[in-house]
Formats: structure tokens, C-alpha cells, sequence
């Protein structure tokens, strides 16, 4: 049996949906039911990686994707692995009083610390506290992130940066913020971007009666990652379709239009 996480770099834009409308956003992203915080289901990651292994890394649609993956058309045929939902790790937010901030919170850094420890990694790093509307960063100081004033108190976080790093966040050590549970809750649920989409008639040239639809989706730089397990040989043929500079997948919809590239980071067992 051999277990590993895996980070989930978004390189573009994110639009894993739910299928359904139960506000003014026609077609919102995955979330959550307990924190309402994005997500990516389990269900969506591990398609997203049957596609690739079948499409991008040629395995084809017989024998080894089978004994992988298992198969969907009711022969038995169970899969070998399994995988957790993507789950969130930092949000990028617009700052305006500089460049974007790479945002997360205790809870999910406790959560982080749990799931490691559940995967045999160690997690001896300790999470930050920080009160609300205050957050902890590189430097000191008042900062706006949307609309909203928050009071930096420069922290070390050389031991959380480090970790993040090896989820594949990159060059994050003046973007990191860490801010209290509660002002997170905002942002993961109001920060994402919500983008109107038209149809247009091929035609006339004019956009089509009714053709109008609003759509949600998780921002480049957005860091999640999740859990994989089974047993060595074919956990082993998962992780090793993202080695060298074949270590993208593509997850969610709107492939055609550049969405869903992720890259793909293992994360090694300290």
C-alpha cells in the first residue's frame, strides 16, 4: 500500500461545476456543503486523470487503464486507486495596495496538518493565529485585499512557505498571507470570479435571444491538492505520468477555451 498527497498549481482558470443553479450565478463551481470553500470532487479529479492517462499518456482504453482506473460499464472491473477531493490551499486575492496575495487561514492549515499526518507525513509546523481583520505576512502595516482594511504584523512563516513550496506554490514568501477563519470564509465564497458569457449567432452576428449566462470560476495561482492511495505498483503509474515536463493535467470544463491546466507537484515524504 503507498499513500502520497499531490499539489494542484491552477496555471489558468478553474471551472470544475456543480450542473446546476440555485442562485444568481447560472453556473457555479463545486464547494464544499460544511465551509463553503471551493473545492474540486474527488469524482471530477480522478476523470480528469483517467482522461489523461488515456489521452496524454497513451494508455489506451484497454489493459493497464483498466486495472488502474477500473471501468464504468458494469464487467466488475473495480479501481485500484483512490483519490480524495481537491481540496483548497491558498486563494489568490486582489490587493490594492500592491501586487495579489496568496490567502489562507488556520482551519485549513489544521485540516493540512491532519491530512499529512493521516498520509504518514510528518506536520510538526505550527499554524498562526491571527485575530480579525488582521493578518499575518512578510511585512507590517495597513493592507487593502478587495474593499476591505486589514493590519499586517510581519510573522516568520519560513517553515509554512517551505511546505507550500513543495505543494508547487512558487516564489510566495512576500504574496503569503495568513489571516483569521472567519475573514477567509468571506473571500472563499465572494473573491472567486464570476465571468458573463454570450452566444453569438453565426449568422446574423448578433448574440443569440436568451444566450446569456453567468459563470464562476477559481482564479489562476489558486494552490489545492489531494490524496492518493492504492496499492505501490499503481499509485506508482499515476504519479509517474506527471514526471520530467509532462506534469500537467487538465481538470473541469471549458478545455477548448484554455481552462483547467494544472500542474502537478508530488509531495515528497519528509
Amino acid at each position: 500500500m503507498k499513500q502520497t498527497i499531490l499539489g494542484l498549481r491552477a496555471e489558468t482558470q478553474i471551472h470544475a461545476g456543480t450542473g446546476q443553479n440555485t442562485g444568481v450565478i447560472d453556473m457555479p463551481i463545486q464547494r464544499e456543503a460544511h465551509t463553503d470553500y471551493p473545492c474540486i470532487f474527488g469524482s471530477a479529479v480522478k476523470g480528469a486523470f483517467r482522461a489523461h492517462a488515456e489521452i496524454r499518456a497513451k494508455w489506451g482504453k484497454e489493459g493497464k487503464i483498466k486495472e488502474v482506473f477500473g471501468t464504468a460499464d458494469g464487467d466488475g472491473s473495480a479501481s485500484q486507486i483512490a483519490m480524495t477531493d481537491a481540496r483548497l490551499l491558498l486563494l489568490p486575492v486582489r490587493s490594492l495596495t500592491g501586487h495579489f496575495k496568496l490567502v489562507t487561514c488556520p482551519a485549513i492549515l489544521h485540516r493540512l496538518k491532519r491530512d499529512m499526518a493521516m498520509m504518514g507525513m510528518e506536520a510538526e509546523w505550527k499554524v498562526p493565529a491571527p485575530n480579525a481583520q488582521q493578518v499575518f505576512g512578510a511585512a507590517d502595516g495597513e493592507l487593502f485585499l478587495e474593499e476591505f482594511k486589514f493590519t499586517q504584523s510581519k510573522t516568520d512563516l519560513s517553515a509554512i512557505i517551505t511546505l507550500l513550496e513543495s505543494f508547487g506554490a512558487e516564489n510566495i514568501a512576500s504574496q503569503l498571507l495568513i489571516m483569521a477563519d472567519e475573514d477567509f470564509a468571506w473571500f472563499a465564497k465572494n473573491a472567486t470570479a464570476v465571468t458573463p458569457h454570450i452566444a453569438i449567432d453565426s449568422e446574423t452576428k448578433t448574440v443569440k435571444p436568451g444566450a446569456l449566462w453567468y459563470e464562476e470560476t477559481l482564479p489562476s495561482d489558486t494552490l489545492l491538492y489531494t490524496m492518493l492511495l492504492g496499492k505501490k505498483e499503481h499509485v506508482e503509474a499515476v504519479t509517474g505520468m506527471f514526471s520530467g515536463d509532462k506534469n500537467f493535467v487538465q481538470i473541469g470544463g471549458n478545455e477548448t477555451v484554455g481552462m483547467g491546466w494544472c500542474k502537478v507537484c508530488e509531495v515528497p515524504h519528509v
